[in-house]
């Protein structure tokens, strides 16, 4: 099937979205985990502070300041945040479907994504929050723009690796387990060129087609998402682990653990493990 019928259809489809409004929240958070449950409506939230655990589906991730989540109408999560770090965010929830079926079943959304600039999304929630108040058409109609907006976002935004452009591709399954397999060396992008016999500039742009996004940012999480395994699952030390994966210092991977996940190392392991 051509690109232009896929889109007739995605938008036939589209043109039948139902949209139906629920709440819209703001504030701290204590007290909040929750044990696995289904969820019964579609869920947005935005981080404005705090760090935490959501699992969805068997997907576990660790939102921060400038991140939106989303959990879809009827996946299983379970959510943890301590009282000393509890989330401050807004959240909204909605139901979103084409004569029943999940929007969500029908599109492979990211459970969560960040954002370099919060202020649009930020706008969008305030706005919700105002508009909800009113029961005028054009609010209505206001409300269903905004939800639609923020869940581009998600779309807009989506960086991960397991995108179609990648499935099924000898190029993007090579570098995936070259890099893995060599987490612990140096993996420059002169060395990853030579990998493919490519010359760097060609083999970025080949590089940013297939993962949707640059070679260091994704060697950076492949080793941060090793750092996460051992912490989970080892009872290695964790001075002994960034020779493991290919940092040079304990310090440069305390700072990107933190950065990439709100917590220390040897915090996320108290509290995780």
């Amino acid at each position: 099937m051509d690109v232009h019928s896929k889109n007739q259809i995605l938008n036939q489809r589209l043109s039948k979205l139902q949209t139906e409004f629920i709440l819209i929240d703001h504030g701290l958070c204590p007290d909040w985990s929750r044990l696995t449950h289904r969820r019964r409506r579609d869920t947005i939230y935005l981080i404005l502070d705090g760090q935490g655990k959501i699992t969805i589906n068997g997907t576990e991730i660790y939102p921060k300041r400038n991140n939106l989540v989303l959990l879809p109408r009827n996946s299983m999560v379970s959510l943890y945040s301590e009282n000393e770090t509890c989330y401050n965010k807004y959240w909204c929830e909605f139901i979103m479907h084409f004569d029943g079926v999940s929007l969500f079943d029908v599109i492979d959304f990211p459970y969560m994504i960040e954002l370099d600039d919060i202020s649009r999304a930020l706008e969008l929630f305030e706005l919700l929050d105002t508009l909800h108040l009113r029961n005028d058409a054009a609010s209505a109609l206001q409300i269903n723009a905004a939800l639609l907006e923020l869940i581009s976002m998600f779309l807009e935004n989506d960086e991960r690796d397991t995108s179609h452009d990648a499935k099924d591709n000898p190029f993007a399954d090579k570098m995936k387990k070259y890099i893995e397999s060599h987490i612990a060396e140096n993996l420059s992008v002169k060395r990853l060129a030579s990998v493919m016999n490519f010359n760097e500039k060609y083999f970025i742009d080949v590089f940013k087609d297939n993962f949707r996004t640059t070679p260091a940012k994704y060697v950076k999480t492949v080793r941060l998402e090793a750092a996460k395994h051992e912490l989970l699952y080892s009872d290695v030390k964790v001075s002994s682990i960034p020779g493991k994966i290919g940092y040079s210092s304990p310090e440069k991977l305390s700072k990107d653990f933190k950065e990439y996940t709100g917590f220390s190392p040897s915090k996320f392991r108290r509290s995780f493990k």
